[in-house]
């Protein structure tokens, strides 16, 4: 049952009359003016580079929102197909296109080369869905961002009634092809049923090279029969549902299952687009279409692999992982670590250990309090190794052999999706934001391997120039402390010389005539603010000492450990461990029960000064605190500096979101600001992916000048009384590699 549709007509495009046809009735229904352009694909994968459409469903809405829905088949007529994709983007020229998560749309309608316009204008009802809504993840009441998710939860129960077909016939194929293999491996040994096999691939160690020889043979021999849409799917032993490409499904089924993909974009549409609107929410759904041809050049754009370092790490950290099972099975026997039952279970029996939960926060928790008692204990050595494994084997899985699966396909470069959408502030996310800074350690702390190193510079390319935000988020808190009223000295001199004097001095200082002229720093004034780091200024209250920007880290630890001396090794270490955790804590909102979470080593009493040692180095920081639990109270949205309006956040959450979703719609705009430079300049330099504050960039030979007008475009904030500064990095080699430059 739709909720905003009032009927639907389908039809299957067979020739080039149909297409005319379907034309001519757009034409006609929208009367000349034009609507909305709805479409999907369905393909043969998800690799946003080497994978294909087959299907190309697409449609419009009349204006009593009847929905005329038509499919074409690539397999059936391929000109037919490129055809239709073309005539989608010239209809759509003055009205826009639409999809669910269009990006990868797009990415599939330029690999069978028609080519979407940057001009035009895409919606994306993921978008939609979160600009509608409070800001509040799923787990806390929010909205699902998928499409039949959404659906079925606020549109019909009916939502997934297609997608129940298609995993039903996935489901029943996968069977026949592991039915296969069950009696194969039955005839070399009774022993090897599917179970024993799936028990055999948990274990991220084994492999197929890993098999005893007879069963490997035999194993291999019903591989080599399966197709090879299949097979390079194939992340286990058998063949999973989600294995099998749609494009291998009954046509029929898969094309009714499209069409009503579309279906349920309009709705998601119909009923998000509104409540945007009656939110006055459209400046932010404005920002975030606008960037959408620049994201869709990031990820095409993709990353380099060095394969040989790859595959050595992939070796190495399988025999580390080894060597640690052995460690952990010598203390309490043959385990998963992924057992969370087992775990909890051994705790208790082994070390009389009662633990809330044995997921990664609680098991921190208790390990922390352990050590500080006894680091030999021997349940410190359990949960060390418990946890050690457990991130390894994820990096094992999730990357590396991800990268192995890649490089054995033939491919050098990997690619990723960027979800402009992925966290309710508005922080763009993918899954190269978690590649550690400085690499990753054994338990004992030597280098073991570095994630980083895998990404290189391209075939062709000068190297990569990475330009990195400097402490984005808290220059934000300065502005807001000036913003709520009440500047806060510390901060605010961390980033401009806040309440400084610019001292100019006219005529000859040895005749005696000279005259000194004291200018105030004038946060309000764009030159002054340009200058900020170019001028010599001197504090207000000592004009001879020149300012100097604040240590933010060391402010709070100085107020929370008075009697130590600030130049000292034990400061410094202090400073790290302490004062900069600290501050960004208590900037996403942290309280004293987190705080002391945080540092289980030290007594409540030093607790409550390291808690306090914040408000009292930042008071301004309190005042912005008590302005966002006070906003929260009197009215039901508040807006970040772009605009963009959070509903329905505590003011513990707000504290956070406005920050952070101040800093990336400031990223968000800037990356399409250097993307609309690059593409105006005709470069071949490119942008490669947006990691946290950072932007990297293959620099081509030649145009090594336009970075310096990437770094003036990202600097640039206008409105802003604090100055924003992007850091320049470069390597000519590999990520890991990359060092502090002035200037390329």
């Amino acid at each position: 049952m739709m909720r905003n549709i009032k009927s639907i007509e389908t039809k299957q495009l067979h020739t080039m009359q149909d297409l005319l046809d379907a034309i001519k009735l757009y034409k006609k229904v929208t009367k000349g003016k034009g609507t909305l352009i709805f479409f999907d694909t369905e393909t043969t994968g998800l690799n946003i580079k080497y994978d294909f459409p087959f299907l190309l469903p697409w449609g419009f809405l009349d204006s009593n929102n009847k929905a005329f829905i038509f499919c074409v088949d690539r397999d059936e007529n391929k000109y037919l197909f490129e055809q239709t994709a073309a005539t989608l983007i010239s209809l759509a020229k003055d009205v826009g296109l639409c999809g669910h998560n269009i990006k990868y749309d797009l990415h599939m309608l330029n690999n069978i080369n028609v080519l979407t316009p940057d001009e035009l204008h895409y919606v994306d009802t993921m978008v939609l869905i979160r600009l509608a809504h409070d800001a509040l993840t799923p787990a806390n009441g929010g909205p699902p961002l998928g499409l039949k998710e959404y659906a079925s939860k606020y549109i019909s129960r009916d939502a997934k009634d297609h997608e129940h077909i298609i995993k039903a016939e996935r489901t029943a194929m996968s069977k026949a092809y592991n039915k296969e293999l069950k009696d194969i491996l039955y005839k070399i040994d009774r022993k090897w049923t599917l179970s024993y096999l799936d028990d055999y691939f948990k274990d991220v160690l084994h492999s197929v090279d890993t098999l005893e020889d007879n069963v490997r043979d035999a194993y291999l021999e019903w591989y080599t029969t399966l197709p090879i849409e299949i097979a390079k799917n194939m992340t286990t032993g058998r063949v999973e549902s989600n294995d099998i490409p749609y494009s291998l499904l009954n046509r029929e089924q898969v094309t009714e299952y499209a069409m009503y993909d579309i279906v349920w974009t309009m709705e998601v549409y119909l009923q998000c687009l509104p409540t945007i609107k009656a939110r006055g929410n459209e400046e932010a759904l404005k920002r975030e279409e606008c960037m959408i041809p620049a994201l869709v050049r990031m990820e095409a754009c993709g990353f380099q692999i060095d394969a040989d370092y790859v595959r050595e790490v992939t070796k190495t950290l399988a025999d580390y992982l080894r060597q640690q099972r052995e460690a952990l099975y010598n203390l309490v026997g043959p385990i998963s670590v992924a057992a969370h039952a087992t775990i909890k279970e051994l705790l208790i029996s082994k070390y009389n250990l009662i633990v809330p939960g044995t997921g990664k926060e609680d098991l921190d928790r208790v390990y922390d309090e352990l050590k500080h008692k006894d680091p030999e204990a021997e349940v410190v050595k359990f949960i060390g190794l418990v946890q050690e494994l457990r991130t390894l084997e994820k990096w094992y899985t999730t990357y590396l052999l991800r990268f192995i699966r890649e490089i054995d396909l033939g491919h050098n470069r990997i690619y990723t999706q960027i979800n402009q959408v992925g966290t309710v502030s508005g922080r763009v996310t993918s899954d190269f934001q978690q590649f550690p800074k400085y690499g990753v350690n054994k338990a004992d702390g030597t280098p073991l391997f570095h994630p980083r190193k895998m990404i290189v510079k391209s075939d062709g390319y000068k190297g990569i120039a990475y330009l990195d935000y400097s402490q984005v988020e808290l220059r934000l808190q300065a502005l807001y402390t000036i913003l709520v009223g009440e500047p806060d000295l510390n901060l605010c001199r961390a980033y401009m010389p806040y309440e400084c004097y610019c001292i100019e001095c006219d005529g000859d200082i040895g005749c005696g005539l000279a005259q000194y002229h004291f200018e105030p720093f004038d946060y309000k004034n764009p030159e002054h603010i340009k200058h900020a780091y170019d001028w010599k200024w001197y504090l207000k209250e000592d004009t001879k000492q020149e300012w100097v920007p604040t240590d933010v880290h060391a402010a709070t630890t100085s107020v929370a450990f008075p009697d130590i001396d600030v130049n000292s090794d034990e400061f410094k270490k202090l400073r790290g461990k302490v004062g900069k955790r600290v501050n960004f804590a208590k900037n996403y909102g942290a309280q004293f029960s987190r705080i002391k979470v945080m540092f289980p080593d030290y007594d409540d009493e030093t607790i409550h000064r390291i808690d306090d040692a914040y408000y009292k180095a930042f008071p301004g920081v309190k005042k912005y605190h008590e302005y966002c639990y006070e906003m929260v109270k009197l009215q039901p949205y508040v807006s970040n500096l772009f605009g963009v309006k959070y509903y329905g956040l505590s003011g513990h959450k707000l504290i956070n979101c406005l920050v952070q979703g101040s800093g990336a719609y400031l990223l968000k705009e800037r990356i399409k600001e250097v993307d609309e430079y690059i593409q105006s300049h005709n470069l071949k330099s490119r942008m490669q992916m947006q990691i946290h504050d950072e932007i990297s960039y293959e620099i081509y030979p030649g145009e090594e000048k336009h970075v310096a007008e990437f770094q003036k475009i990202m600097q640039k904030f206008e409105g802003s009384y604090v100055p924003i500064v992007a850091d320049l990095e470069f390597t000519t080699t590999n990520w890991a590699d990359k060092v502090e430059v002035d200037k390329l």
